[in-house]
This record gives structure tokens, sequence and C-alpha cells, in this order.
């Protein structure tokens, strides 16, 4: 039997969000309302015979938690090929949602920029995000935790590995560098970019302190760049696509019916679906031209190369070494036991 092809279709359960982080590449939209159970259930329909992963995002998806429960149920009925995820950042989440979040088998990442005083200061409410992930303690759900990398936080992530140690919870931390649009974009004084010397410096930093908490307890917070630079080390080849949207997978779906290959270019005309109320969709492949200095890499052939969205919206020099490219090299580095 051929296998079905696997797809990405991210939900936002909805456009409103309770928390304004300072970068957040959402946070001009004006997609405010909450998707409704139709525009869900048509996108699922439509790839009805593709095994399908399907990311609640948003906004603050648990904002819309009832619309979560229903495609589940819905999706359990139509006995649908269905993984669930979602990213939340942590503030919504009660007894109830952590007991549901556990009966959906839903996989989490919670948004978490450093430790406690950190990440007030970029995102705020940082003491319901903590009772969040204690309720998810106390039904033994693990997350993964996922950081935007700012030259606010770059310095604390190390603190965050330990932070992290302390939730109990916590599988792993991956980092997401920022990106230059919504707000970030619209307060380019505000929140700005790390230099390529911090984030080299942080990634050391992070597996340093992880490393150690291992050594005096047995317990491992992964550092998600590093653990795919040793599976991808360990390989003879290896894919080099990115992501779903690098390969025209990825369907992300706004309330409205809006979709798009990724969340950060939904502002971008370019890059535009259809409308899945209509079924119109079409496909998008997100492409990137490979820089020079990444074919002379000692690591090229094993390298997915950047994020081809954050590249397009953080658009430097052609000769410019991006931040991607820092974040990726120094991983490969460390797995290979440089540092």
């Amino acid at each position: 039997m051929i296998a079905k092809q696997r797809i990405l279709i991210v939900l936002w359960t909805t456009g409103r969000c309770n928390l304004s982080c300072k970068y957040c590449y959402a946070g001009l939209t004006d997609q405010t309302k909450d998707m409704e159970f139709e525009t869900a259930t048509r996108m699922l329909d439509q790839f009805s015979d593709y095994a399908m992963k399907v990311q609640f995002a948003g906004g603050e998806p648990l904002l819309n938690y009832v619309l979560i429960c229903r495609i589940y149920e819905y999706v359990k009925t139509q006995k649908y090929d269905v993984s669930f995820q979602m990213q939340t950042n942590g503030t919504c989440i009660t007894p109830e949602i952590a007991a549901g979040i556990k009966r959906m088998k839903i996989a989490l990442g919670v948004s978490l920029d450093g430790p406690p005083d950190t990440n007030e200061y970029l995102r705020g409410n940082t003491k319901d995000v903590i009772a969040g992930i204690q309720c998810l303690v106390d039904e033994d759900i693990k997350i993964n935790l996922n950081s935007v990398v700012t030259s606010y936080n770059v310095e604390k992530l190390p603190k965050l590995v330990n932070f992290a140690f302390y939730l109990g919870n916590v599988a792993g931390i991956g980092l997401d560098l920022l990106r230059e649009t919504g707000r970030a974009r619209a307060y380019p004084g505000v929140i700005k970019k790390a230099t390529p010397e911090q984030l080299k410096t942080a990634l050391i930093g992070m597996v340093e302190a992880s490393r150690e908490l291992y050594e005096l307890t047995g317990k491992k917070i992964v550092i998600r760049e590093i653990q795919e630079a040793k599976q991808r080390l360990a390989k003879s080849s290896c894919s080099k696509a990115y992501c779903y949207a690098s390969c025209g997978l990825s369907y992300v779906i706004l309330p409205n019916g809006d979709a798009y290959p990724c969340g950060s270019l939904i502002d971008n005309p370019d890059y535009y679906m259809g409308n899945v109320i209509d079924q119109s969709l079409k496909s998008i492949a997100i492409t990137k031209a490979e820089p020079a200095y990444c074919q002379i890499c000692t690591y090229h052939a094993v390298c997915p190369g950047g994020c081809p969205s954050r590249l397009i919206i953080n658009a430097s020099e052609p000769d410019c070494v991006s931040l991607d490219c820092v974040l990726k090299k120094t991983a490969f580095e460390i797995a290979s036991g440089r540092y």
C-alpha cells in the first residue's frame, strides 16, 4: 500500500488574542473574529484522502476552545487520518482544558521568551502562563517551549533552560528568530534582531546549561536546533526541504477562509492561495534562492537552509549572512562536538 501524503493544515481558530506581544507578526492583522465550524470542516473535507497534521493557531487558539473540541469530534466521526498540535501562549489553560488537551492527544508548544521577568516585558501575563503549565503538569502532559529570539532576550536564553527544568514538564526548547513584520515592523525601535555574535553565544550557553542539568539530575532539556542537527549529521543523505510550506504542502486558513502557505505571509498578496469557502485553493511552495556562501559551507549537504518565509520578510543584501545561517551553522558545529 502506498502511504498517503501528509499535509499541514493550520487553522486560525480565532484572530483574537489576550496578549500584545511586542513583536507579534499577527498583531496588525484585521482578522479578529472567530473561525466558524463550517470553515474548518470544509477545509478538512477537501483533504479527506490525505494524512493531515492539523495545527491550531491564531491569535490565541484556546480563546475558541469550543471549536477545537468540535473539530476533534468531527475528525473522529469522519475517521480522517489526523494528528493534532497547537501553539498557545498558555494563559487560558485551566484544569478542564488541560484534561481536554490530554484526551484529544494534542501535541503542545507553549510560547515563553525567557525567565519570568524577560517574558513579562515581551509578552506579559507570565503568572497565568506558569499557572497554565502547572495544569498541564498535573495531567502529565509534556510540552515544548518556543522562544522568539530578539536583542532583548537573547542573552537570557541560557537561563530559560534552567527555568524550563523548574517547570517540570518541558521536553525541549525551540528558537524562532524575529520576523520583521507585524508589530516588529511597525515599531522597529522597540524590538530588534539579535546580532550574530549574541545568537551564537546564546545557543552555546543553552547547550552548556542543558548539559550541566543532565549531569546533575539525569534529566535533559533538548534544544530543538541541536537535536535536528544531530539527526541530519547521522544520515548519509537527507531532505533539503525546510518545512511543509517549502514543499507546497502547507495551508494556513484564516477565520474568514483565506489561505496562505505560512502565517508570516498573510499580509502579502503574492502568497494568497484562495478561499476555502469557495473551494478555490491553489498550492504554493515558498522557494528561496540559495546564497553563494551556502554552497561552500561544510554542512551544505545536510542543511535545509533558513526559513523561506522569514528570509522573504527579513530581506537583506545577497552577500550578507543571515541569522538563519548563523543559527544552523552553530547548531551543526555544536552537534559535531566543536563546543
